[in-house]
C-alpha cells in the first residue's frame, strides 16, 4: 500500500504513466516523494548524506510521511478537517500533483476523456479528493455528481 500512480488510457491501452523507470517519479505517495528537481540528490549529498541514504530519504521517509510525519491519507484529512495546517498542506499538494498528471493527460488525449477511474483505499473512500481533483474541469465535460461522489 502506500503508492499512488496514473495513468492515460486511449482505446484501452495504456499511452501514459506517472511512474518512471521506478515508482519514485510521480505523484506523492505514502511515503515516496514523487518528482521532484534532479540536484535534491546532489543537495542532499552535499550535507552529507551518502547516495544510500538519499535513497532511503526519497522512497521511504519522504511523500506524505515526509511533509505531515504520517502516510495515511485517512489521518491527514482528519488532522486537516480539525484545522491543522501541516496537514491541509500535504493533501493539497497530493491533489495538485494528480491535477498536474490529469492536465497533462487531458492534453495527450485532445481533451476527450470518457472517464476518471479513482482507485484503491483513497480512490474509492475519500469523496473529497475526488471533487477537488475534479474541480474546475466542466469545460472538458468533467464534473462530479455530488449524489454519486457521496
Amino acid at each position: 500500500g502506500n503508492g499512488a500512480s496514473v495513468a492515460c488510457i486511449k482505446g484501452g491501452v495504456s499511452i501514459d504513466t506517472s511512474m518512471g523507470m521506478t515508482p519514485l517519479e510521480g505523484l506523492v505517495m505514502g511515503t515516496r516523494c514523487g518528482d521532484v528537481d534532479p540536484a535534491v540528490f546532489s543537495f542532499l549529498c552535499a550535507l552529507g548524506h551518502s547516495p544510500s541514504d538519499v535513497d532511503t530519504i526519497l522512497n521511504k521517509k519522504s511523500g506524505l510521511l515526509g511533509l505531515f510525519g504520517k502516510n495515511d491519507m485517512r489521518a491527514i484529512r482528519q488532522a486537516a478537517d480539525g484545522g491543522d495546517e501541516t496537514a491541509a498542506l500535504a493533501r493539497q499538494l497530493f491533489i495538485k500533483r494528480i491535477r498536474k498528471y490529469l492536465g497533462a493527460y487531458l492534453v495527450n488525449l485532445h481533451g476527450e476523456v470518457d472517464a476518471i477511474v479513482f482507485t484503491a483505499g483513497i480512490g474509492e473512500h475519500d469523496h473529497d479528493l475526488r471533487r477537488r481533483v475534479c474541480a474546475g474541469l466542466g469545460k472538458f465535460g468533467i464534473e462530479i455528481d455530488d449524489e454519486k461522489n457521496a
